[in-house]
């Protein structure tokens, strides 16, 4: 049992799951400062209502700014920077964490602390990290918490609040503990899922669904490259010649051969003997004759697969995406264009459009 409680501590296999992760603190980052920015306002809007009754005092005014920033920051920043979010979800719970400590030891030194306690336990629950890094997050905070309200308040006082932050920090670090691997678990089976229904699962790449959609995506956020076309040819001869089981062992060759060049680009399998990428650096036709030539390279130098000195070829035809081209049907007819010119040239040829 201690073992487990270690392993889930640990969290090592949260490595294998950043992207969705990020994604997931992203979502929520948005939803805290869209939340907050939002009762910020409408507590505004009603003091202005009630101007006679409703007074408002600086640190009002410091919450709207604080999260006013925040949505600032996820809109305008995040969006383009996701591989920081978790570092900068911890420094924008930061600032609240430190006004929790003033407000419950140096600016109210006869009252017990309540906010702090409040943040402890609630706050770390809208990160999505590895227990161990929530856990040290709070622990750092309680501590610092304590030196204040122990150099802040009386000693009858500061025993009061000992107490309670005692009970707090153990009750933070075990809710927190727990949802946590809950959380974990929860993104474990969704990629799980996500990747049954997603990967194609005889070459281990994108089935067409999922890598049009990524495609889409990237079109939509501007994000321009090339989008290639890859057909084998002869492949009916090859599955007519030395069988099935051949045939998916180049389909499989062909995959992780693009994979090994492009990895930094969606590939996908369109389906039978068809593949495509979308390679977001490749935006003039020099980068691109580079990679072709180091893709078709690679595969003439493969294994002989047929074990009959069969010799392999495919054809290639790209298509470069830029601002003129608005959706994913015209760009996937300028690359079919290009193939079709491809094939007509002669087997092992490539064509830019």
């Amino acid at each position: 049992m201690l073992e487990t409680i270690l392993k889930n501590f640990k969290a090592k296999k949260m490595n294998l799951y950043k992207s969705e992760i990020r994604l997931r603190n992203y979502r929520s980052f948005c939803g805290l400062s869209l939340l907050g920015l939002t009762i910020s306002a409408m507590v505004f809007v009603f003091g202005l209502i009630l101007s006679e009754v409703v007074t408002f005092n600086i640190e009002f005014f410091i919450i709207l700014g604080y999260f006013f920033i925040l949505y600032i920051i996820s809109k305008f920043y995040l969006k383009k920077h996701s591989q920081y979010i978790t570092l900068i979800f911890y420094l924008a719970l930061t600032p609240a964490m430190i006004m929790g400590i003033l407000m419950g030891t140096f600016l109210d030194k006869t009252e017990p602390s309540i906010t702090i306690m409040v943040f402890i336990c609630v706050l770390p629950l809208f990160i999505l990290d590895k227990p161990w890094r929530i856990i040290l997050y709070i622990t750092g905070t309680a501590i610092i918490y304590g030196i204040c309200c122990f150099i802040a308040k009386d000693i009858n006082m500061f025993m009061a609040d000992l107490v309670d932050l005692v009970i707090f920090y153990f009750l933070s670090v075990g809710v927190n503990f727990f949802i946590l691997n809950d959380r974990i678990e929860s993104v474990e089976n969704y990629i799980k899922y996500r990747t049954k229904s997603e990967i194609d699962l005889l070459t281990g790449i994108y089935n067409r669904g999922a890598g049009v959609e990524m495609i889409e995506q990237l079109m939509d956020e501007k994000k321009y490259g090339a989008f290639i076309l890859i057909d084998i040819d002869d492949f009916k001869y090859i599955n007519d010649s030395y069988g099935h089981i051949v045939g998916d062992r180049y389909l499989q060759a062909v995959a992780d051969n693009i994979k090994n060049i492009f990895y930094d680009s969606v590939v996908l399998r369109l389906g039978g003997d068809e593949f495509a990428i979308y390679a977001k650096d490749l935006n003039n036709e020099e980068k691109c004759r580079m990679h072709f030539e180091k893709l078709f390279d690679a595969l003439n130098n493969m294994e002989d697969l047929s074990q009959n000195n069969y010799v392999f070829h495919i054809s290639l035809g790209c298509s470069i995406c830029d601002k003129n081209i608005t959706n994913f049907e015209d760009l996937y007819s300028k690359a079919d264009e290009a193939l079709y010119v491809a094939k007509e040239a002669g087997k092992g040829c490539y064509r830019i459009n």
